[in-house]
């Protein structure tokens, strides 16, 4: 059962689906998942299937666009991850709000960059009672400098420095393509494809969105989460690689889990067996403790 809902965050609509599962009946109360998405990700690709399933093991499941994607309002492409993170806060108040919804139970999900947001937001807000995030990082540093010699992370830096002067004394943002922004072939080549599928995921992000990626550091955030975290990885991922997901459980407080998908890659746990893995594991994770 799936219906389209709004709600505001500071002052932008913001769009989201509503899953609940078919067998829901007047005077229930659910426990809710608010699913967080990746890198200028939109809800109407990747994380549908995972809210059905959520739907169908008996949870209220909540798909939304951050404000500047998708069909939100905002500043088209502006991606800041704090404000990621104050329109998740205010997805959970949406979710308390509703009368299907038990608001003593609400848990977050989240993917790529979405899981480095869902972590950073449950270190500080404790209606937060359970976690599970999927293939993602603990420090934007090591990401975006992955096989970057000393001299060319100076030259980004340098280069970062004045689009953000830029910026600030003549408002004029440099804006890119997701083609000039993303590196890595598996990300080229899923940009490419989805795009061809859902020309609505084009978009441009300010170059500033790689100083705000490269200041990322949920690793710093992760041991003020005191909810159960899950932690799923990718064997293969070359995006957010599989040592991530490791640093990050090594950090991480009791109770926590970590779970290795072998073979797959970082887009790869979207679609069939892995799919189903991934899923499984975060739903039987919230059937515990949420």
């Amino acid at each position: 059962m799936k219906q389209y809902v709004e709600f505001y965050s500071e002052g932008c609509t913001i769009a989201a689906d509503m899953y609940l599962p078919d067998s829901f009946e007047a005077g229930q109360r659910l426990p809710a998942v608010i699913l967080c998405h990746g890198f200028s990700g939109i809800r109407t690709i990747l994380l549908p299937p995972y809210a059905e399933e959520l739907a169908r093991n008996g949870f209220a499941a909540l798909l939304f666009d951050y404000r500047g994607f998708g069909d939100s309002e905002g500043e088209r492409g502006r991606l800041v991850p704090a404000e990621q993170r104050v329109d998740i806060r205010n997805a959970i108040t949406f979710m308390q709000s509703l009368d299907e919804v038990d608001p003593g139970r609400i848990g977050l999900w989240g993917t790529s960059f979405g899981g480095a947001n869902a972590i950073c937001t449950a270190a500080i807000d404790k209606r937060v009672k359970c976690l599970s995030v999927q293939i993602t990082f603990g420090s934007g540093e090591r990401m975006v400098g992955a096989g970057m010699t000393n001299e060319e992370k100076k030259k980004l830096r340098a280069t970062l420095d004045k689009a953000w002067q830029r910026t600030v004394v003549r408002n004029k943002p440099m804006m890119l393509a997701m083609e000039q922004i993303l590196t890595d072939d598996d990300s080229k080549a899923f940009y490419a494809r989805t795009v061809a599928e859902h020309p609505e995921f084009k978009t441009k992000l300010p170059l500033t969105t790689i100083r705000e990626s490269l200041e990322y550091c949920p690793e710093d955030c992760i041991g003020r989460v005191s909810v159960p975290l899950m932690l799923i990885g990718a064997s293969d991922d070359i995006v957010c690689p599989v040592a991530e997901t490791h640093m990050l459980y090594e950090k991480a407080n009791e109770p926590k889990g970590i779970h290795i998908i072998e073979g797959a890659r970082h887009y790869d746990v979207y679609e069939g067996e892995f799919f189903r893995q991934s899923c499984g594991v975060a739903v039987q994770w919230y059937k515990k403790h949420l």
